[in-house]
């Protein structure tokens, strides 16, 4: 070995020379030199760490201290005030504007029916904003008895003993199958999964039909035999959900043809898209088969 490879490795070893000369072959010398070297990149990593830890924990305490929540605002709804918002999700001023986060808002949709998403975002310096989404009623239903305020997803927004108070708003009537639980704040849950998907496929159709805006019920209770109530004075019979679409259109054009100037109550077969017979009848009770 030379002098300058000698020196050159001597530099990574940290003993002394007595120890140095105890050495005595190439290959140990190497190892040595290696484990140094390993030794000392390990400990440059592990001070590296602890420095990012240190200003990491010392940025999350400035955070803490100085930038503490002084006001909340409350967006997007017209039907709750900042205050009920506020107190059901419990956070509150002097709190840390970086210790609330958007899992503090998720009891909302719950707690108050007619939110259906809430998220939190920060107005620097200290300024805390829940920004909610609100759900609009689009039906109704009576089970057990009680006439239960749904959303388009079915998630229940209210329950009302009294028919007459829902007259005005528009609602759509839905004659369910079994269900298993209506609660205020969540979806309905029937009593099959199956259920549950084609009465969601059968309202997605209708969502996205002309004929929305003329339908006063709808009655899911047999998936093979769907029927509507148009208008209050047509009955609108749709059998199964094949080609679901099409008999929409098809009826919603139907409704729009003068034989129908005269508002004689009627009943549509839908069932069959290219024909859609008609029968009229001024004495008719226009009402689902129970």
């Amino acid at each position: 070995m030379s002098q300058s490879e000698n020196r050159r490795e001597s530099r990574f070893f940290t003993g002394g020379q007595g120890e140095l000369s105890q050495i005595k072959s190439k290959e140990r010398l190497q190892k040595f030199v290696r484990y140094n070297k390993t030794k000392k990149q390990i400990s440059r990593f592990v001070y590296i760490a602890v420095f990012v830890a240190a200003i990491i924990l010392f940025l999350l305490i400035c955070l803490s201290v100085f930038f503490r929540i002084r006001t909340i605002e409350v967006v997007g709804s017209a039907r709750y005030s900042a205050d009920s918002v506020i107190s059901v999700c419990g956070i509150t001023t002097d709190m840390s504007l970086y210790e609330v986060t958007n899992r503090d808002v998720e009891i909302l949709p719950k707690k108050l029916s007619y939110i259906r998403r809430a998220s939190i975002r920060r107005k620097l310096p200290s300024t805390l904003v829940i920004s909610l989404t609100e759900d609009t009623p689009v039906y109704f239903a009576e089970l057990y008895g009680e006439y239960f305020v749904l959303s388009d997803e079915l998630r229940v927004l209210e329950q009302v003993f009294d028919r007459t108070v829902l007259a005005d708003k528009g609602l759509i009537e839905l004659v369910l199958p079994a269900i298993n639980s209506a609660i205020t704040g969540s979806k309905i849950e029937f009593e099959a999964s199956t259920t549950e998907r084609y009465v969601t496929e059968y309202l997605y159709a209708l969502q996205s039909s002309e004929l929305l805006p003329k339908v006063s019920a709808f009655d899911l209770r047999d998936r093979f035999a769907a029927a509507m109530i148009c208008e209050e004075i047509y009955l609108v019979k749709l059998g199964n959900g094949d080609e679901l679409g099409t008999k929409l259109t098809a009826v919603a054009g139907m409704l729009e043809n003068e034989i129908f100037a005269d508002r004689v109550p009627a009943t549509i077969d839908a069932s069959d898209p290219s024909e859609c017979p008609v029968i009229k009848d001024k004495e008719a009770v226009i009402a689902f088969d129970r």
